[in-house]
């Protein structure tokens, strides 16, 4: 039992290497790797040992990343940490700080960022192009239109 503790645990580290994760995503990795419910349960409370659970922290950890490097809309970003397996509770303590503001600079990169692509097309095809990135990253109309709005005036 020791020697495979050992191999799984070296497993989730490895595995937690790469970016942090949620005890969810630990879980089903675990699960993926063919561990029992004592494995996973010994494994679970030497990586809360270790600091490298913490479901709060990595929520942090994605909101900055999709409000930075890969904006997304807030309710994406609170789906996204669903689909992880974060509690409702810990989502919206994370989100709470986020504010109308922020989302429409996140908007705002987006957009600016596709602008520079579009080359030279009509203002007609650049609002469809604009709109189509803004709402496939999950932006609601309002914040899409208004960035829009104002990045177009600037033009």
């Amino acid at each position: 039992m020791n020697e495979e503790f050992s191999s799984v645990l070296n497993k989730a580290l490895r595995f937690l290497s790469f970016r942090p994760r949620s005890k969810y995503e630990i879980l089903a990795y675990l699960d993926k790797k063919g561990a029992g419910e004592e494995l996973k349960n010994k494994i679970l409370e030497k990586l809360k040992k270790l600091k490298f659970i913490d479901d709060e922290g990595f929520a942090r950890w994605w909101l900055e990343g999709r409000t930075t490097t890969s904006p997304r809309s807030i309710r994406v970003i609170k789906f996204e940490l669903k689909q992880k397996g974060v509690s409702p509770e810990i989502i919206d303590k994370v989100v709470e700080g986020f504010s109308c503001t922020d989302e429409f600079v996140s908007a705002q990169r987006v957009a600016e960022k596709k602008l520079r692509k579009l080359g030279n097309l009509t203002e007609l095809e650049i609002k469809r192009k604009l709109f189509q990135a803004l709402s496939s990253r999950g932006f609601s109309y309002e914040v899409a239109k208004e960035v829009i709005d104002k990045l177009l005036k600037k033009e």
